[in-house]
This record gives C-alpha cells, sequence and structure tokens, in this order.
C-alpha cells in the first residue's frame, strides 16, 4: 500500500496509525498518540499494520470495527490490537470520543532471540496463530491490573533515566496478565484468515489506485475471486460498500490536501480521483458538513 496518504488530525498525529509509519525509532519501536473522534474527525478508515496497538477511550464512546467484527468503545473499556489485524474508527451517532493510543513493535521485546518467550508467546502472536481478545471492559475482573500497564505506558515520561526499561516492564507485564488470564485463542480459524486476507488485497488495491478511476470488477480481478464474494466481504469486514469506502478514501486525502496545501480545490478533487468537481463539493460537504473551502478555513484558523 501506499505510504504518502497520511490523515491527520490537527494537533494530533494518532491519524497517521497506518503501516509502513515508522512509530517511534529503530531503537525503540513505540509511540504513543492522542485524538479526538468528532463531527469534524468523525471516522479514521480501516486499515492494518505490522505493529500491535493498545486504544484507551478516555472519554464518550465510539465504534471500533476489527477484522470485521464490530465492538462499542465506552469511557475506561480498552481495545487490544493483534500485528496485522485491520480495524477502523467511527463517530457512534452524535457522540464525541477521546482516544489515547500506543503502538509498538514486538521486536521491542528482543524478539530476535530464540528464548522461551519469544516461542511461546510472541512469535505465535506475529504468525497469526494467537490472536487477542479486541475489548478489555472495567467490570471484567483483570482489568484494574491490565489497566495500570497501559495507564503507566500512556503517563511515563519517555525522556526520563530509565524510561526504555520501564516501557518494556510494562509491555511485558501488559501480555502476561493477557496470558494468565488465558485469553488467547490458540485455534484459528483458517478460512477466517482467507477472508481477511481478501479485504487486505482490496484495500491494498484501493490505496494504490484511489486517484485513478476504480471499478469493482478490477478490485475483485486483484483479489482473485467473484466480483459478488469480494464485495460481500469487503461490507462484512468495512460495514460500507466498496464504492463509498472508495469515496471516503478519497476524500479522507482531500482533506490532507486542503489542510497541508494551498491548491486549488478543484486541483485537488483530480488529484485524488474525482472526475467532477461538483460531485467533488457535494460528496465533501456530506461528508464533513461544510464545503472544501469552509473546511479550509476552519483548519487555517482564519
Amino acid at each position: 500500500m501506499a505510504d504518502s496518504n497520511t490523515f491527520k488530525t490537527g494537533n494530533s498525529d494518532f491519524q497517521k496509525l497506518k503501516e509502513k509509519t515508522v512509530h517511534g525509532t529503530p531503537l525503540l519501536p513505540f509511540a504513543k498518540y492522542h485524538t479526538d473522534i468528532s463531527e469534524m474527525l468523525p471516522f479514521y478508515p480501516i486499515h492494518w499494520h505490522e505493529e500491535m496497538e493498545v486504544i484507551k477511550v478516555q472519554s464518550g464512546k465510539g465504534s471500533f470495527c476489527i477484522d470485521g467484527k464490530w465492538y462499542v468503545g465506552e469511557e475506561g473499556d480498552i481495545l487490544i490490537l493483534r500485528p496485522f489485524v485491520m480495524h477502523s474508527i467511527n463517530r457512534l451517532g452524535e457522540n464525541d470520543m477521546t482516544i489515547d493510543a500506543i503502538v509498538f513493535n514486538l521486536r521491542l521485546l528482543s524478539l530476535e532471540k530464540n528464548d522461551i518467550c519469544t516461542l511461546k508467546y510472541f512469535a505465535p502472536l506475529l504468525n497469526e496463530k494467537h490472536s487477542l481478545p479486541c475489548i478489555v471492559h472495567p467490570t471484567d475482573s483483570w482489568y484494574h491490573s491490565f489497566d495500570q500497564c497501559v495507564t503507566s505506558l500512556f503517563m511515563g515520561d519517555e525522556n526520563a533515566e530509565g524510561a526504555e526499561l520501564g516501557i518494556k516492564a510494562n509491555l511485558y507485564w501488559m501480555f502476561y496478565h493477557i496470558y494468565a488470564n488465558r485469553l488467547i485463542n490458540v485455534k484459528p480459524n483458517i478460512s477466517e484468515d482467507k477472508r481477511c486476507y481478501t479485504v487486505r488485497r482490496a484495500l491494498e488495491y484501493i490505496r494504490t489506485e484511489y486517484m485513478n478511476d476504480i471499478s469493482i470488477q478490477q478490485i475483485a480481478k486483484y483479489c482473485g475471486y467473484s466480483e459478488f464474494y469480494t464485495m460481500k466481504l469487503f461490507k462484512q469486514f468495512t460495514g460500507c460498500s466498496c464504492v463509498d469506502y472508495i469515496n471516503n478514501y478519497r476524500l479522507t486525502i482531500a482533506g490532507n490536501q486542503l489542510r497541508d496545501t494551498s491548491d486549488e480545490v478543484s486541483s485537488i478533487a483530480y488529484q485524488v480521483g474525482f472526475n467532477n468537481v461538483s460531485y467533488f463539493n457535494r460528496q465533501f460537504k456530506k461528508q464533513y458538513g461544510v464545503t472544501p473551502k469552509e473546511f479550509r478555513t476552519q483548519w487555517s484558523g482564519n
């Protein structure tokens, strides 16, 4: 997938969460993000990346799609996303939501070494042989212990002496609570893996070709299945039709361009794959509630 299409949030860079984005540094592949899901940022489209991700809902509530299954996250809930899992974040009705997230590569936990922890716990996660619980609620018996680790990771000062040790220690404790409470599924559904792969292929094609004309036939051919089967899976995993997703993705990129460049609205419309500027303006206002020019003015503060 292309790596140039970053979905920004103004005062927050949480929306850079997409595959190939570098989280942290090569020596410390760990990063923290904060954002608000609101009328101005109603969703983050489905994506996947090789890092693991832990999200905590700090206030409000919203919906999360994780490998085709939908969850409502409310204040205090923690969502756990294994590497390579497909996921999206969406505004739920008129509810706003504040989210904190940590994103880290499992190699941070010394996966280069063939020790017992790597072989027994972390390698199966990377190989998608173990699945993690998707959501943890404050009412769960082990929530408090797990939340302490997550909160320590959110609140820790990465510039403090010994901070790297604290990060690794809390990550290990986090995994300890997951495995100690027997929350791992060690019997993967092979057919489910194939379905996930098909949708990933469709997303890959869209994100590579969004600026060009895209047909359902082209996407289905790229995935290696019939149009009906490909679109059925796509709707199941994303919650929207393929055509709607393509439009939403193009509008997401257009929002970036409006904030980050001085390009004319018509030029941006053509750059992201719209052949009709009037149609682009209508779709943009439908998604964001304002025209492209109004959107640019709001974000520029003028």
